[in-house]
Parts: C-alpha cells; structure tokens; sequence
C-alpha cells in the first residue's frame, strides 16, 4: 500500500487558523513517500528510508521521543487513533517512508508525518467503517480537523484528547495538505473548516522556496515562542467571550474590542496583546479578501504589494520573524519576484518566491548565492527548490476499509 503526504505552503493567512480566520493554502509536489505493510500483531514499526532509523512500539504503550524527534508524531497519531477507535485497532502497520522536505522548515513535514500515520493505521484496521468514525468525521474536511486535533492534544466531537505534541495550534497545515489539488490554491476558513474558494495557479509560475536553515521544531525549542502567539489569542476570547477571535471581532467589531484590550489583565503586555488582534484584523479581514479578488481576476502579477505588507505585519506586530527570513523575503523582491512571504508558524522556516517557471532555476541560483553571502553560517542547512501546486495520494482501502 503506497501513499504521497505533501508538503505545504501557506500562501497567506500567518497564524490565522487558530483564531477561526482564513488562509489561502496549497500542497506541494514534495513530502512523504510511504509503502505500508499490515501486521498481524499490535506492533507499529516505522523506518526512514532517508536516515535508516527505526522505530518500534506496541500500539497499546506509550512511548516517549526527545524533543524535536519524528517519533513524537508517530507516537502521538498511534495513541490517539488507539484511544478513539478501540474496537477497531486489531492491528499494526509497518511503514517505510522516504521525505524530500527539508526537515523543520515550516513545510508542515510534522503534520505531514501524522497524517500518514493515521492514514496507515486507519487503512490496516478498516476505520472508516466504524459508526463513530462515520458519525464523527463524514468527510475529508472533518478528518483535517480532527487531525489538526491530534497535533494540538484537543477533542474533536465524541473523540476524546490526548497530549498532543505540544503546540496549541489549528488545522491550517492539514487541511494544505488533505485539501490541495495540483494547480490550485485554496482558499479556506476555519472554526468550523471550509473550503471557501479555489483559485487557478498561473501555468507559466512556480514557486521557488528557500529553507532558511533555521530549523523551527514544533516540539522543540520554537514552541514555546509559536504557543506564546497562540495563547495572547486564548487570553483574549476567555476573557471577551467568543470561541474564536474572529468570532469576537465579527460580533463586537474592532472598535469595540481595542478599548477592552487595553484595559484587561493579561500575561501579556497591553501593547503586545493589540499588536496581536491588530496583525489578525488586517491579515484576515484586509490584505486576504484583497488578493482573493485579484486571484479570482487572473491577476497575479499584482498581488506582491500586499503580500509584502502581510510580511512586514508578521515582522512588527506577530513578532514570528527572524533575521534570515526578513531578509529573503526582500531579497526575493528585489531580484524579481512577483511575490514573496515567510509562511508557517516562522521563527525560522521558509520563505517562498513566485516567479515565472522559465526563470526559476536562475533565481533559484542567484537568491541561494545572496543568502548564503549574507549568511554564511546557513551554507550546510539551509536548500532551495522549486515546486508547484500538488495533491495527495491516499491508498484506496483509506476511506473504504
């Protein structure tokens, strides 16, 4: 049984999702190749063509990987499909994958691991077929939520929470990657998930991504920094009402909502927590709206102006950006990009350059080179490629048992 588990871009919508806002997202042509074999024990084995490693445990323990290591999604996906589907979790699954994402670097290659987890057990042991799978995730847009859950440790529906790895977030990156279709943007909304719009992706561009090199662990070091963001939004609505910022900001309005910031009582500075609703108003309500309408009008060569202004917002008021993602972001324009961000949860990452496919291994080239002079110590981590709007490929037995 083989599977594709693409990698992802967010195309806009920086830290959007968790506040029940909108993002325009796609999956790309790299990620996880898996070949998966059915057990006829409880032993879930997991190897990396790319390293050799192995890892190895019976479904009905819970073992425990350093921060940072790829067995934490694994481990995670496994406890909470076990705890969820008991009945039907009879057996293990062997899966051997190969990765061509660069590893921490803001393409979703975590999210990308627990969906394939949780596709390969859910396939062996015939899931799908269960009432409460039926009852609780009817569909592909339920299933990203629910998978956004099991990253985040929280309950979806009847399925009760576990853990999760650690990182309060939303569903953003599984929905990319569940969602996407080759040539594609989407244009999606979250709490509930909907897929708002699609957009054609020009025939002539491709994307260009360069991996920082500073690598940005979910369940390492920029965690802490990523659940920061997430939890000045939590403080907000636990404290104003609404179940999402986008909820409070729809039902107050933000005129309303600034005076009440600026009084409350936070763990956060006032400043802070303005910056905060501010960078979400405008990504949400402004800059996303405006370059869905000029998708839809087939302009593309006009949306780089607003997406330099949603970049600049990260750097200012979401605070998730660093020096070397500042920098190729304005390098990427400078040289000739139609339209360049940093995208995912930053604090290192990646930076994506749209250009016209006929030029993008002479950009590629000429940005790798800027960077690197600018940023020597980056020459051995950091890697660029080019790429273009991809999809999925699940095993059929997925959603058929």
């Amino acid at each position: 049984m083989k599977m594709f588990i693409p990698g992802r871009i967010e195309f806009l919508g920086k830290h959007t999702d968790y506040c029940g806002g909108r993002s325009i997202v796609c999956a790309i042509d790299r990620g996880f190749h898996a070949d998966v074999e059915p057990r006829n024990d409880t032993m879930l084995t997991a190897e990396s063509r790319d390293t050799g490693e192995v890892i190895s445990f019976d479904l009905a323990t819970e073992p425990h990987f350093s921060a940072g290591h790829w067995g934490n999604y694994v481990a995670e996906t496994a406890r909470r499909i076990t705890r969820n589907f008991p009945d039907a979790m009879s057996r293990g699954a062997t899966i051997r994958f190969h990765s061509d994402l660069p590893k921490a670097a803001g393409l979703s290659s975590s999210s990308a691991l627990i969906i394939m987890s949780f596709v390969a057990l859910a396939s062996v042991n015939g899931i799908s077929e269960t009432p409460i799978f039926r009852a609780n995730l009817p569909g592909v847009v339920e299933i990203a939520e629910y998978l956004g859950c099991v990253e985040n440790g929280r309950g979806f529906r009847e399925l009760e929470g576990t853990a999760g790895v650690g990182t309060f977030g939303g569903s953003q990156d599984h929905a990319a990657i569940l969602l996407g279709r080759v040539d594609r943007l989407s244009a999606v909304s979250f709490g509930p998930l909907t897929v708002d719009a699609e957009f054609a992706f020009p025939a002539d561009h491709s994307f260009v991504v360069a991996s920082s090199g500073v690598t940005a662990e979910k369940t390492g070091a920029a965690r802490d920094r990523y659940n920061r963001v997430s939890q000045m939004v939590t403080e907000i609505t636990a404290s104003h009402g609404g179940t999402t910022l986008r909820g409070l900001i729809d039902e107050i309005g933000m005129d309303a909502l600034r005076p009440l910031i600026s009084r409350g009582q936070y763990s956060f500075s006032g400043g802070e927590m303005l910056d905060r609703v501010e960078h979400f108003y405008i990504e949400n309500y402004e800059i996303i709206p405006a370059v869905g309408k000029l998708l839809s009008a087939g302009q593309f060569e006009n949306i780089g102006p607003l997406i330099d202004h949603s970049q600049q917002n990260a750097a200012a008021m979401l605070g998730n950006q660093v020096a070397e993602t500042v920098f190729l972001q304005a390098a990427a324009r400078d040289i000739g990009a139609v339209a360049a961000s940093a995208f995912g949860a930053g604090f290192g990452g990646s930076v994506y350059a749209l250009v016209p496919s006929s030029d993008a291994e002479r950009f590629c080239g000429e940005w790798q080179r800027i960077y690197h002079t600018r940023f020597p110590q980056h020459i051995e981590l950091s890697s660029l490629f080019v790429t273009r709007p991809s999809q999925i490929e699940l095993p059929p037995s997925f959603l058929t048992g």
